[in-house]
């Protein structure tokens, strides 16, 4: 991705060399989904709305998001449906109030639907001189969404290398993650995370050889 000039306006830099075009829905899968969308919205100044199913058995507690992001940006939303998330989406893009909207997903979402929301892209693009919002659909299922922008997986890596091997190499966190669909070039890289505080991780990302 380095042959590529990325504006601030028009891309978010989601780890270092890693970017997420604005204005634009991703998807994202895997074990590790959840640590994908924190790690991006740790990059976030204005709002975060976090849309989920209200019967989600899976938690969001203040403590665990603490060390990522300032809980105080974050708006939650329970639906009922996915069509009812869908709603919510559209009139956050209306509203302006957020820079990002992360959305729980347990069963495709219908190309209808995301139609509709990149629909409402170009409306506020028509509409406002501003930097649009980005989009994740976090989904619990490995089928592809089609017509995202691009499809992100994330999982935990325990593979141990030598420049791991050192006093409190247990502070560190790895992750891999693949890109298996974006307007540039598909890669993998291994994330690296180290806690350096209460509330502070500093986050590397290192291409993999092919």
């Amino acid at each position: 991705m380095d042959h590529f000039n990325f504006s601030d306006i028009e891309y978010l830099e989601f780890l270092p060399g890693l970017f997420l075009k604005r204005g634009g829905v991703h998807q994202i899968t895997g074990p590790s989904r959840f640590i994908f969308a924190l790690i991006t919205a740790r990059n976030i100044k204005s709002y975060i709305t976090w849309i989920r199913r209200k019967e989600c058995t899976v938690s969001l507690y203040p403590d665990g998001l603490t060390s990522w992001v300032d809980i105080n940006k974050i708006i939650l939303v329970d639906t009922m449906t996915n069509q009812e998330s869908t709603w919510v989406m559209e009139e956050f893009l209306k509203s302006g109030v957020s820079e990002l909207l992360v959305c729980e997903l347990h069963k495709p979402l219908q190309y209808s639907s995301l139609r509709r929301i990149i629909l409402s892209f170009k409306n506020i693009r028509e509409e406002k001189d501003s930097t649009l919002p980005t989009i994740l659909l976090v989904s619990s299922f490995q089928s592809e969404i089609i017509g995202v922008e691009s499809r992100w997986y994330m999982k935990p890596s325990f593979l141990i290398d030598s420049s791991t091997k050192k006093k409190h190499s247990f502070l560190e966190e790895r992750w891999e993650l693949v890109c298996s669909r974006s307007r540039f070039k598909l890669s993998s890289w291994i994330i690296k995370a180290r806690q350096q505080g209460y509330n502070r991780r500093t986050i590397n990302a290192y291409k993999t050889t092919p």
